[in-house]
């Protein structure tokens, strides 16, 4: 089923729903195909078109349509033999499955212009492509193996109107066939006449339930339940008398006859599976286990930890006994008080205080309260850090200290892995200026030590942590928040000392001589990232991205942002290429790639709901370099990005890489596979084909490895399929030479 969030699949033992994180090329989806020759081919709003694969991933085959800024119409998509017709909002266009590229696109047939009058309905018919437009139906002889070759197909003459439009030109919106005879409908919908009877599933109306001959039919069987009709009113005036009639009409357009007397009926809402009995709504997918997502933190092992304003954590992992990635159950971050939470102080204050240990461990921050360490990824509490537990002191500050408020109050805005992988890193606000808060994780035992009152602002921001090149300091960068407001004036502070361990896992020796201090223009970091490939910093403000650069004297914005103007920023990421990715409240997702040679200059990708995110306010960013996805929070839920340049491949094709060079499908079927793959490649690898002969078929490095992977569609470059037969490949790399055959079966 093709929806506005990817492509849903349902059998009797699926459920599964298909987006950009499969490899989808959009997530809105307009029209699924089955193709005889190729497969299931899903057609996007705007037109892209990908491939299912074998395993379930979703291959792109073409983003030509993508730039022409129309849409495609609804569910007019079809195959004819080798070729997919798609028809536009002003326009028809054929496109080869042999080659995946574009045959032609036409908008005009017989009399009339469909740039003008939009296709309404389409069918295909053996040899014959029948489509309605403007209220008249047209057809035209296609010899689809040879539709490349028909040099008259761009002629709107070669069409023939079969039926003229009415004198109103009542638009024809659904096509059927009765004993091989044409019918035309003025409502949406399909009806089927075949050996089992009568189905009929149209937008019809109709005024009282007696009236059968409009609602749905399956097999010969009316089906009156309720669920299937939406109740509506008409109202005429006559003279000075108002009217009032009440009509029904049916909620679903579309039916899938199945074996066994059974049927799936869908609407543009509503799903219905029928057993020849019973009617059973399966509209809902499996359920999101989140409300309200503010924060991500990606996982070591890959997935992500997320956290909601209603207090609950939950993970994304891979299941042993599921053999798949499914989402954990949604744990209370204090279950003694399941109702703690962070509440509107999540959003209020943009709280960035979820930690991950890489051996396991969480952290958390309840605004307020104190700090809480886990076992697993937030799977049971181990540890709670709180002014109020009076068996315990505990050195990090209490915000009401010093006021006419008596109650204890410990506020932190961000969390962060100590750089040892040990421990934790967090600042607890103070009127004399944060403290550093260190806590140790030694075996079993855990201390807290702090640094106190040595920040430069009453409240620490967003925070990362470093060892330095030298491997003989900490270098802790922290965001300054003037006070509590967003708008707040705010820089960096940048802590450099000595390795705690040599202090026994102590930082209260740490004192603000060991800080240097960086302003700018612009309000408090609410994000912030280092990125290790150019030594930067960077941060988000509400209105500003900036970075600091170890060698000048304050923050400093890019000069040269192009399509990056007047955003309000909450959150940034960097993955393992050094792009940075930057979420915004109302506007969706930027992509920014610095110059190699100067943080001053970056292009831009924008990335919005019409590029498959969930919601254009987005309210955290996670970067996930081990399965390859970006991760975005928003308050309806979470929306993952997969790409493979995203994945970290410093480790492929060495001693230390966690996988060995595959490549598949093997053996390769080129015309019943899109492409074969070969994954965990180095960055620099190269990867040779040669035939039996030992001759060169094809070449692949730069570009063409993405994120450790490389593909190839079994053609050469005059783009004729390779002879089947047994191939040798050899893939050069990182410190590593792989070989191995690869069998081309036709």
């Amino acid at each position: 089923m093709a929806t506005s969030g990817g492509v849903r699949y349902r059998a009797s033992t699926a459920d599964d729903l298909y987006t950009t994180s499969n490899g989808l090329g959009d997530q809105s989806v307009s029209a699924v195909i089955i193709s005889k020759d190729a497969g299931v081919f899903s057609v996007s709003d705007n037109g892209v078109i990908s491939l299912m694969m074998s395993d379930g991933r979703w291959v792109i085959q073409s983003r030509a349509y993508a730039g022409s800024n129309t849409h495609v119409i609804p569910g007019m998509a079809l195959a004819g033999g080798p070729v997919l017709v798609i028809a536009f909002e002003d326009r028809l266009s054929f496109f080869s499955i042999k080659t995946m590229t574009s045959i032609l696109t036409i908008d005009r047939i017989a009399d009339i212009s469909i740039s003008a009058n939009a296709v309404s309905a389409m069918d295909i018919r053996g040899d014959s492509l029948i489509v309605a437009a403007g209220g008249a139906l047209y057809m035209r002889k296609m010899d689809w193996d040879k539709l490349e070759d028909d040099v008259k197909l761009y002629d709107p003459d070669s069409w023939k109107i079969i039926q003229k439009a009415s004198s109103d030109k009542t638009p024809i919106k659904s096509i059927a066939w009765k004993d091989n005879e044409i019918r035309t409908f003025s409502t949406e919908g399909m009806r089927i006449w075949d050996k089992d009877g009568f189905t009929r599933v149209a937008l019809d109306t109709f005024s009282v339930f007696t009236d059968t001959d409009q609602m749905v039919t399956v097999r010969g069987k009316v089906l009156k339940d309720s669920a299937l009709y939406a109740l509506d009113s008409v109202v005429t005036t006559v003279g000075n008398k108002r009217n009032v009639r009440f009509i029904y009409k049916s909620i679903v357009r579309w039916v899938s006859l199945q074996p066994s007397g059974q049927a799936v009926l869908a609407g543009p809402d509503k799903v219905f599976h029928y057993d020849g009995k019973k009617l059973t709504d399966i509209s809902d997918y499996k359920s999101f286990p989140l409300e309200s997502v503010y924060e991500l933190r990606a996982l070591p092992t890959g997935g992500v930890l997320a956290a909601t304003d209603n207090g609950r954590l939950s993970y994304y992992y891979f299941s042993g006994d599921d053999k798949d990635f499914r989402w954990s159950d949604p744990v209370p971050i204090y279950p003694p008080v399941p109702a703690y939470a962070n509440g509107s102080d999540a959003r209020g204050h943009n709280l960035k205080v979820l930690s991950v240990l890489p051996t396991g461990g969480a952290m958390y921050h309840f605004w307020g309260y104190g700090f809480f360490l886990y076992k697993g990824w937030a799977d049971t509490l181990i540890n709670t850090f709180t002014l109020s537990d009076t068996g315990n002191t505990y050195c990090m500050d209490n915000w009401h200290e010093g006021t006419s408020i008596e109650s204890i109050f410990t506020i932190a805005v961000s969390t962060t892995l100590a750089p040892d992988n040990m421990g934790y890193l967090t600042t607890s606000a103070s009127n004399k200026g944060y403290s550093l808060v260190y806590i140790d994780i030694k075996g079993e035992s855990t201390t807290m030590s702090c640094a106190s009152n040595v920040g430069s602002t009453p409240i620490g921001g967003p925070m990362y942590a470093r060892v330095s090149d030298d491997g003989k300091n900490w270098i802790v960068y922290v965001g300054t928040r003037a006070g509590p407001s967003l708008d707040a004036n705010g820089g960096l502070d940048v802590f450099t000392f000595p390795l705690p361990k040599s202090k026994g896992g102590d930082i209260s020796w740490v004192d603000s001589t060991y800080r240097e201090t960086f302003s700018g223009s612009s309000s408090t970091p609410l994000d912030l990232v280092y990125e290790p490939k150019s030594d930067n910093v960077w941060m988000v403000t509400n209105s500003a991205l900036v970075y600091w650069d170890k060698d000048e004297k304050d923050l400093k914005s890019p000069l040269s942002t192009n399509g990056l103007n007047g955003a309000s920023y909450t959150s940034i990421d960097v993955d393992s290429r050094g792009n940075l990715w930057v979420g915004t409240s109302s506007q969706g997702a930027y992509r920014l790639t610095p110059r190699k040679t100067s943080p001053d200059t970056l292009s831009t990708i924008h990335f919005t709901t019409r590029h498959g995110l969930l919601s254009e306010k987005i309210q955290d960013v996670a970067v996930d370099t081990v399965l390859g996805m970006v991760w975005f929070a928003h308050e309806n839920g979470i929306t993952r990005y997969k790409r493979d340049d995203l994945r970290g491949t410093e480790k492929n094709m060495t001693n230390d890489a966690p996988e060995d060079v595959k490549v598949y499908p093997n053996p390769f079927r080129p015309k019943m596979q899109a492409f074969v793959s070969f994954a965990n490649l180095a960055d620099d690898a190269v990867v040779n084909v040669y035939n039996r002969g030992g001759k060169l078929v094809v070449s692949m490095s730069g570009d063409q490895i993405s994120g450790g992977r490389a593909a190839w569609n079994g053609r050469m470059d005059n783009g004729n399929i390779v002879a089947p037969g047994v191939y040798q490949y050899v893939i050069r790399g990182g410190t590593k030479i792989k070989k191995g055959k690869l069998l081309i079966i036709h």
